[in-house]
């Protein structure tokens, strides 16, 4: 069977206050296409759907309209919710979502309670059986191992349970079909981008799970909540984070994005590999002195950008004159030798408040202030001053 592996679309996203959802439709619609191109029989979608547990409508139309497209072509989705999503707003979903061929796993279950979907190839020669495993936080991790009649090792830490829930997955298998694993999970040693778009509560060490824990005798392991496409390492079986859809944030600047289309037969190893994606706003790093970023206004496209101005000291409304020339700009910081502040010997709220606008204005720039600014301070303190 021929599947496509993708996750964390994170759909309503926004950057810096600024609306994405044409980029994540396009983006989705090049998934479609890609799907239907290559002829899958289902989409495998590892969590993290949506950016909030609350999505607003036009993040559902964009992600409803993907997904009645897939039903068109007659390629079937099984989906479980990431951190991100709401697991009691997607099982709600999920029964209107069945008619169309989308199977929603919005909750861990025991494999012969609903946790293995069972989906057959669209010639009906061959059945997969989908083990999902949803994002269960530490908190709830004691209510998933509970169904499992667990022993009191699986106890002992966050990643050790785990790795006894995945194995208790497996153990519902049947060894006739091909058996996958989709989960939403974090696995020791993945690449994670500073500054990137995972949140960090959530892919710490405490949640690594060991790759040697992830089931073996699988066709594949479909994983989420990592957005840098990747292979596991040490994984026994052909295991990946699909990575997200989109350059989410400035840490993911410069990442090819992709989906992973993977050929699975039943007692071989999977084919995998994967297909880049194009659509999207490019995230990029501009650096240098005010003259040299406005003559490269050119050369940026409609790539989002964060500058890094070169100056001799703070300069006000230096911010507004790279706006001008490149309007995509969405953070705009000045970069020059800073001086430490000088250490206050009373408390700031105990200063006359010149005193406490100059040490602010210390400790945010590293620098005195020009005194033209100091002049209209004040100005402005004289007049609330005869105000009051």
């Amino acid at each position: 069977m021929r599947f496509l592996h993708t996750a964390d679309w994170h759909v309503g996203r926004a950057i810096r206050g600024r609306s994405r959802l044409d980029e994540f439709a396009a983006a989705l619609d090049e998934v479609v296409g890609i799907a239907v191109e290559e002829g899958v029989d289902a989409i495998l979608l590892a969590g993290d759907i949506y950016e909030q547990r609350a999505p607003a409508p036009e993040a559902d139309a964009i992600v409803f309209d993907a997904f009645l497209r897939l039903h068109e072509a007659g390629i079937r989705v099984v989906a479980i919710p990431g951190n991100h999503d709401s697991a009691i707003r997607l099982e709600a979903l999920g029964k209107l979502l069945w008619p169309i061929g989308v199977h929603v796993s919005a909750r861990v279950a025991p494999p012969d309670r609903g946790g293995i979907v069972s989906v057959p190839s669209r010639d009906g020669s061959q059945v997969a059986d989908i083990a999902c495993i949803p994002f269960v936080p530490e908190r709830r991790f004691g209510d998933a191992a509970a169904l499992f009649d667990a022993g009191e090792h699986w106890y002992l830490s966050y990643a050790e349970g785990m790795g006894e829930l995945l194995a208790a997955m497996a153990r519902g298998f049947d060894g006739e079909r091909i058996n996958v694993i989709l989960g939403h999970l974090f696995t020791d040693g993945a690449m994670v981008t500073p500054g990137g778009g995972e949140r960090e509560l959530t892919i710490g060490i405490a949640y690594a799970v060991p790759p040697a824990r992830l089931p073996g005798d699988v066709a594949y392991v479909a994983l989420g909540h990592v957005h840098l496409p990747q292979a596991v390492k040490g994984s026994a079986a052909p295991a990946r984070f699909a990575g997200s859809l989109l350059q989410l944030d400035f840490g993911e600047a410069g990442q090819q994005k992709s989906v992973t289309i993977v050929e699975a037969l039943r007692g071989k190893p999977s084919k995998v590999r994967e297909v880049s994606l194009s659509s999207g706003r490019p995230l990029m790093d501009l650096r240098g002195t005010l003259d040299e970023l406005t003559a490269r206004a050119g050369e940026v496209g409609d790539a989002w950008l964060r500058v890094f101005v070169q100056t001799d000291g703070p300069v006000p409304g230096v911010a507004d004159r790279i706006r001008e020339a490149l309007p995509k700009a969405l953070d705009v910081h000045l970069v020059y030798e800073r001086a430490d502040a000088a250490a206050v010997g009373e408390p700031v709220s105990a200063l006359h408040p010149r005193d406490q606008f100059v040490a602010y204005y210390r400790n945010q720039h590293g620098a005195e202030p020009p005194a033209e600014l100091l002049a209209a301070f004040d100005e402005v303190l004289a007049l609330e001053t005869e105000g009051a």
